[in-house]
């Protein structure tokens, strides 16, 4: 059972193998303190959406870190509004940004030197503007994503999003490897970020289902706008899902057998898909 005041109890805490080989790396070259600081404040990024996620009933379920940072994995996955998905987005920059001006208050106070300040500094700047990076799954592709859900149908953010992701993590590889450097843990990074959308993109026709089941089971909120689409009788139902939008409640409008125009709220179509269990169904089947 999870003691109200501590969020982060129950959740599972990994470390990457990576992780040891990297603080091996650092005691060779005599850079151990400034390391484990940086994944200290990766720790404190993570807890900070883990306690903004918890504070809105989320299942959270693991914090793994990583050799260039870390992850909170979640059990709400299209199951939540989008402004819950930007709370938690931005909860882990907030944190950074909270340790910010704990540095330069405690260099004010004569307890830090000026040079571990700015390291300090620095350091969770970096981690908090890399962080809103519009790439998912970094919390600004997160963002993106819940943003775009307000406008578009939520499938369509999704593969969006996606595409962002995947497209940021190339320009980031070309960077590395023919303009810049080769910072070998940038290239690490932009191999995580394609494999981690390439993965999430196989995975979007489910991710799209969680959503429709949660809907059909809860609802939207009475203040959502009332869309109205307008479809062919012989339009699959699980095309017309797709055109449904994360933050908006739908009524769809179709012909009937003798031509008239009828209004099918987006229950009539969950209930035909679900609890009939016809996922091979037309629109115009409910209307017979």
């Amino acid at each position: 059972m999870i003691r109200e005041g501590l969020p982060w109890q129950g959740i599972r805490f990994r470390i990457h193998f990576l992780f040891g080989a990297v603080l091996l790396a650092s005691v060779i070259t005599g850079q151990f303190m400034e390391v484990i600081t940086l994944f200290v404040l990766v720790l404190i990024h993570e807890l900070g959406h883990v306690t903004a996620a918890r504070s809105f009933g989320w299942r959270m379920k693991t914090i793994e870190l990583l050799p260039f940072g870390g992850v909170a994995q979640t059990d709400e996955w299209g199951t939540v509004s989008a402004r819950e998905e930007i709370a938690v987005a931005l909860a882990g920059p907030f944190h950074n940004v909270i340790m910010i001006l704990t540095g330069i208050l405690f260099f004010r106070a004569g307890w830090w030197s000026e040079e571990w300040m700015l390291y300090f500094v620095q350091g969770n700047a970096l981690m908090a503007g890399f962080n809103l990076l519009p790439l998912y799954p970094l919390d600004g592709g997160r963002i993106l994503q819940a943003l775009l859900s307000y406008r578009l149908p939520y499938r369509q953010a999704i593969q969006w999003t996606f595409h962002t992701g995947v497209a940021g993590a190339g320009l980031l590889l070309v960077y590395t490897w023919f303009v810049g450097e080769r910072e070998w843990n940038l290239t690490v990074i932009g191999l995580f970020l394609l494999q981690a959308n390439w993965i999430a993109y196989r995975k979007r026709e489910f991710q799209l289902m969680r959503f429709l089941l949660y809907r059909r089971e809860h609802g939207v909120d009475p203040a959502a706008p009332i869309l109205r689409v307008r479809v062919n009788r012989d339009e699959p139902l699980v095309r017309v899902f797709r055109r449904f939008r994360k933050e908006a409640y739908h009524v769809i409008e179709v012909k009937d057998s003798v031509g008239a125009w009828r209004a099918l709220p987006e229950e009539a179509l969950f209930q035909h898909y679900f609890d009939g269990k016809n996922t091979r169904g037309v629109v115009g089947d409910l209307t017979a």
